[in-house]
């Protein structure tokens, strides 16, 4: 029996293969003890389908992608990588990889080529929650785990569907209040999803006025006399310049703003307040915003105003993709090092740079992806390197990175074929999670190895080797010694020791075990510079878009990110295509259009064809899933901004103003 940690998600279930090849639970993983979503089950049955078995080059993207040998494919990236200049080339990686993989890709691009131009898909989902993290607590770890969901009374989902996008963990829950009278769950958001039908109460908020809901909440436990002066006194500070802020929004303020009822806001507070042990989950919603950071902000707020750690609750960020936990360890986005460093800490290069053996690992942050788009544009970024992901689907205003796509030598590593290596000059095969061993750290911090179950497709590579291979084609065999990916973990872990996410004393054969204690902050020290937990005052700017309608923007029930795995099992595809949208029915109504009847969106001077589903969506919002590629026609993120937020640089991929069209009237 093999296992291995799901692929899918951040909730981490563990799973394994039987001897008849079928896709089952691990009853002994902590993520999930045995249980299961459908996703995983038929993984076997696309491990083979559309994958890319050799190398394949084009000089000019005009000509037909052709197939070469591994040693022309190191030859061509040697000539690339050594023509050009560290700031001309440009890493983007995922939350999909396995540590290794990341490790090798980061000391490769940080520690050998001297460049912080790196990034990862993270930056498009838990940007905004790792900065809120670090301005709070002094550091990007989840405070508490899954066990806290075990003794929870009350729960806060906003900005999450999770009963979807992470089913397990809110399986879990059910079975919580299934089990103990007195547990309730409320949900925030403009749209009743399921998670929302399956809460207690369901608060249909307007987009992007989360910051004013939970500002206006500060201000309730404040004029009540709920808050817990004790915790604020002797474990926080910046509590009054944060109530400041709070003030501004009374009750009938914010439901004016946020088109709630006073009452709502009342409400949670009175769940902050009185309940024994309080878990607020959140996840895209809050995150994906140009005021993103302060909804982290805000809701972190609140549970420093209640004392809401530890045994009394957690601040729960649920991690979008397998390993970004992962990767965060890493620190595989533009300033990050190993163990949580950070390259503009002058000690942590140090650190670094006697540790990898390398010298001058640059102290600013490169661009961030949709930052390195512009720099496309512009030739000042000249070979982009796109590893185990697909920005020609999830990347924000796609029409202008089809266009950086076309101009850039377009180095593309992934196991399957996808919409972005429509554009590559250079296509490298890589073995994905099956077909090579490695470890992932879930959204609760715990690791699990995934072992090897499968042969490599064809001549595909584990993506720690191709670096590795790479490395030692220009040279570098010293920096790059590996000869299995135990190595680099073994390496890895003691770049953690003594840090905040240390994991030195584990090993493959101690997995799966999670790092740091059940609470991260047990003791209420925190690392920052006092000790103390930070408050920050949660500013907001509205946000302001041309159109008729707001586009939401998430994710399928059966279906994940771009579809390039589980687009290619017709048991999950089924109910899920063609596109839709979800509208509300008087919207529908006074527009003039029937479910199952097309409808135009168009905005950013692109426009895309949907489906009508009618459901309880707020009045003036369209949700519609991003993860559609091409086959289905144009995806989503045409319509959506690469508007930013000032602190995270996360995109506002849940915010875009669009008009709409019948199709039938335009036909007729």
């Amino acid at each position: 029996m093999k296992t291995f940690q799901c692929p899918y998600c951040g909730v981490g279930c563990g799973l394994y293969i039987d001897e008849k090849g079928r896709i089952k639970g691990d009853f002994e993983h902590p993520a999930n003890f045995g249980d299961i979503c459908k996703k995983p089950i038929y993984l076997t049955k696309v491990l083979s389908k559309d994958r890319i078995g050799r190398p394949l080059y084009r000089e000019s993207k005009s000509k037909s992608l052709r197939e070469i040998s591994w040693e022309e494919a190191y030859g061509i990236l040697k000539k690339k990588l050594t023509s050009l200049s560290p700031e001309e080339t440009y890493f983007y990686l995922s939350g999909q990889l396995l540590t290794e993989d990341i490790y090798v890709a980061n000391k490769f691009v940080k520690g050998f080529l001297k460049t912080n131009n790196i990034d990862a898909n993270s930056r498009l989902c838990m940007a905004s929650a790792v900065t809120a993290y670090k301005l709070a607590f002094g550091s990007d770890g989840v405070p508490c785990t899954y066990e806290d969901i075990d003794d929870a009374d009350a729960f806060l989902f906003i900005g999450s569907n999770a009963a979807i996008a992470h089913p397990v963990l809110f399986k879990r829950v059910l079975k919580r209040r299934r089990e103990s009278e007195g547990v309730g769950l409320v949900t925030i958001d403009p749209v009743e999803t399921e998670t929302a039908k399956k809460s207690d109460f369901f608060i249909q908020i307007r987009a992007g006025t989360d910051t004013v809901f939970l500002n206006s909440v500060f201000y309730v436990l404040h004029r009540e006399g709920w808050i817990d002066y004790r915790f604020v006194e002797n474990y926080t500070e910046g509590f009054e310049e944060a109530l400041e802020t709070a003030r501004k929004f009374p009750p009938e303020l914010a439901a004016s703003v946020c088109d709630v009822k006073p009452e709502d806001i009342h409400l949670v507070a009175e769940v902050f307040a009185k309940s024994e042990k309080l878990i607020s989950f959140w996840c895209q919603g809050l995150n994906q915003s140009v005021n993103g950071t302060m909804k982290n902000l805000a809701l972190i707020n609140l549970h420093l105003a209640k004392g809401r750690l530890n045994e009394k609750g957690c601040p729960f960020s649920l991690t979008g993709q397998p390993n970004a936990m992962g990767g965060r360890e890493v620190g595989y986005l533009t300033n990050g090092l190993l163990g949580y460093r950070d390259v503009r800490n002058k000690e942590d290069r140090e650190f670094m740079e006697d540790f990898w053996g390398v010298k001058g690992i640059k102290e600013t942050p490169g661009p961030t992806i949709t930052e390195a788009i512009d720099l496309i544009l512009e030739e000042r970024i000249k070979l982009l390197w796109v590893v185990c992901t697909n920005p020609a689907v999830s990347l924000p205003e796609l029409r202008k990175v089809e266009e950086a796509l076309s101009r850039v030598f377009l180095v593309v590593q992934d196991a399957y074929w996808n919409d972005t290596c429509e554009f590559a000059n250079l296509i490298l095969p890589a073995s994905q999670v099956g077909e090579k061993e490695g470890v992932m750290t879930d959204s609760d911090r715990t690791i699990t190895f995934c072992e090897k179950f499968s042969e490599p497709y064809g001549e595909s590579k584990p993506d720690w080797l191709i670096f590795t291979e790479l490395a030692k084609a220009m040279e570098a065999s010293e920096l790059f010694p590996y000869s299995s990916p135990k190595e680099i973990f073994e390496e890895f872990k003691e770049s953690t020791k003594g840090r905040l996410c240390d994991v030195s004393d584990l090993s493959y054969e101690k997995l799966p075990a999670r790092w740091g204690r059940r609470w991260l902050y047990e003791d209420l020290r925190f690392p920052t510079e006092s000790g103390r937990a930070r408050f920050h005052p949660a500013k907001f700017d509205i946000a302001t878009e041309e159109g008729e309608f707001i586009l939401l923007t998430g994710r399928l029930k059966n279906n994940w990110h771009t579809m390039t795995k589980t687009g290619k099992s017709p048991e999950l595809l089924k109910g899920e295509v063609p596109p839709f949208v979800l509208m509300n029915p008087k919207d529908a109504e006074e527009l003039g259009v029937e479910e199952g009847e097309e409808i135009v969106l168009s905005a950013k001077g692109k426009e895309i064809t949907r489906i009508v589903r009618l459901g309880n969506v707020k009045r003036g919002h369209i949700f519609a899933p991003f993860g559609y590629p091409r086959e289905f026609g144009e995806p989503t993120n045409f319509l959506v901004s690469d508007k930013t937020d000032p602190l995270s640089k996360e995109p506002d991929l849940k915010y875009a103003g669009v008009r709409v069209r019948v199709a039938k009237l335009m036909t007729s």
